[in-house]
């Protein structure tokens, strides 16, 4: 059992409790501060609010009969501004679009720009440089729902030497995108924390019924009403080129696409947040690291429309100017509750994805639980290693583990080239999976199957271990592939299925209620 400080804030700090508990524990911590109990909470990450900046904190946690403490210093704080008094009203009803941004603009380094006992109505605004913005319980930062009055981000800059820097994205290519609620470029040390609420507010009488506008490859989309230039979805949070950033405890709502999406950043930190988009939302994935080197996220509770989690590092075109990896991340005490996956690699990962943990985490209600989706054409520099899952808890997931090489993303994803079972060539867009560890899993209510992975007969997956790996399954299901791909056929209540992969290593299996056989192995060594 270790305890240890997952982000520090100029008035909060945020604690992780690892006990072998997934993401609460059977009977609350209790959290002294300076010898005072300051909070009893399951949670194990958690925060303590309302501190005093660039002061040093004894912090001490009883849990299960043992005592945890630290010492820590707060950061410090140079101003705190109020927006209202550059002309916001929070009512809810006015834009306060400009005042929000003079707030931001005026802030000194080390500042605090703070959202307090109001709902601020704005259209993206833009954080610079060791700016810290609050947003405290209570308070609400609302997108406002006219699209046309979101600006656009060029897919490119000129950048020096005449090698263009990437700016907007979609999809894992350059491509001009709306600009965000809040947007972090080429910024370093910036903190969005607090106890509130920052909300999209799209749906789909707005972002959600359109990709872009005057999008000429899809004209049955539309265009946006009163919009005239071309820029697909924003994001709801949106970091580029960026390093040493905090998210921390908000809520974060309704995004109109990707929910927080760093790209090109490094030490990301987000920590207590809240992700939510109904169901039926579109591509509002919570979290999606793109092409970042060290993220920590840690006890984010998500129920989405699409992917938790997805690590990613971009598609061919991308990786080919600026080769940049996802590496370096660790998830824990996270709670997936719906979504497509609960953490997701890929699809767009042509550069790879390397180092990552999962731990202490539950998964409920997703489709699937760890979800590897690559495909011929990814690259070869498209390789993923050294990934592992321990402690997690699982309860009324579709399938586990799925690891699919067939994936059938992008125009040509039901091509021969993308879904032919027969081996072909080994080429310049073979993607190279392998060192999978899986282990200490527990599942309750699963539907299709225990786990579906599927190598590319031409390039296997080298290394998979599976071990204290127990399933049992719901009682009525309805057969569906376990993942998108031709080959998948639909199944129900399957046990563990592996093609073509090499290095397997399958310990303490305990499955039972499966049809059929409880493991199932073509061209595996």
């Amino acid at each position: 059992m270790t305890l240890s400080v997952t982000a520090v804030l100029p008035t909060a700090l945020a604690l992780e409790l690892a006990n072998g508990h997934c993401f609460r524990s059977p009977a609350p911590h209790h959290v002294r501060l300076d010898g005072v109990e300051a909070l009893a909470t399951d949670r194990n990450s958690f925060t303590l609010r309302g501190l005093k900046s660039d002061t040093a904190y004894h912090i001490e946690v009883e849990s299960g009969g043992r005592t945890h403490s630290l010492t820590v210093r707060t950061k410090p704080l140079t101003a705190v501004l109020d927006p209202r008094v550059f002309g916001a009203k929070g009512d809810g009803v006015s834009d306060d679009t400009r005042a929000l941004q003079a707030t931001l603009s005026a802030c000194p380094p080390d500042g605090l720009v703070r959202l307090d006992s109001g709902d601020f109505v704005s259209g993206p605004l833009f954080l610079k440089s060791r700016t810290r913005l609050e947003v405290t319980r209570g308070a609400s930062l609302l997108g406002l729902r006219d699209m046309a009055s979101w600006p656009v981000l060029p897919a490119t800059l000129p950048g020096p030497g005449g090698v263009p820097a990437f700016l907007g994205s979609w999809e894992g290519e350059p491509l001009t995108c709306h600009a965000a609620l809040l947007n972090i470029l080429s910024a370093e040390d910036v903190m969005i924390y607090g106890e509130g609420l920052i909300d999209g507010r799209a749906g789909f009488d707005t972002w959600w019924s359109v990709d872009r506008i005057a999008d000429e490859k899809r004209p049955e989309r539309g265009a946006l009403p009163g919009g005239n230039a071309t820029g697909w979805r924003p994001r709801l949070i949106y970091a580029v080129d960026s390093r040493d950033l905090v998210f921390e405890g908000v809520t974060l709502a309704n995004s109109p696409s990707w929910t927080l999406h760093p790209l090109h950043c490094t030490n990301v930190r987000a920590v207590n947040l809240s992700i939510t988009a109904s169901a039926d939302s579109p591509n509002t994935d919570g979290l999606n690291p793109e092409s970042c080197t060290g993220a920590t996220i840690a006890g984010v509770h998500f129920t989405v429309g699409d992917d938790c989690i997805a690590l990613k590092s971009g598609k061919l075109g991308m990786a080919r100017q600026a080769l940049r990896p996802t590496r370096d991340v660790t998830i824990s005490n996270c709670h997936m509750q719906d979504g497509h996956g609960a953490v997701v690699i890929g699809s767009e990962m042509a550069s790879g994805v390397y180092d990552v943990r999962v731990q202490d985490c539950l998964f409920t209600g997703t489709d699937r639980g760890m979800r590897v989706k690559t495909r011929r054409g990814r690259g070869k520099n498209a390789i993923v290693r050294n990934i592992a899952f321990d402690n997690i808890h699982m309860e009324d997931v579709g399938t586990p583990f799925v690891i699919n090489s067939f994936y059938w993303c992008d125009p040509d994803g039901k091509s021969d080239y993308v879904g032919n079972t027969n081996p072909l060539p080994v080429d310049d867009g073979t993607p190279s999976l392998g060192g999978f560890t899986l282990s200490h899993i527990h599942c309750t209510g699963i539907r299709l199957a225990a786990a579906w992975l599927l190598g590319l007969p031409e390039q296997p997956i080298d290394g998979i271990t599976i071990e204290d790996f127990s399933v049992r399954y719901a009682a009525d299901v309805t057969p569906e592939p376990p993942d998108m791909a031709a080959a998948i056929p639909a199944v129900a209540r399957r046990g563990i299925h592996i093609s073509h992969a090499r290095h397997l290593r399958l310990d303490c299996i305990d499955i039972a209620g499966q049809d059929g056989e409880t493991i199932t192995l073509e061209s595996v060594s």
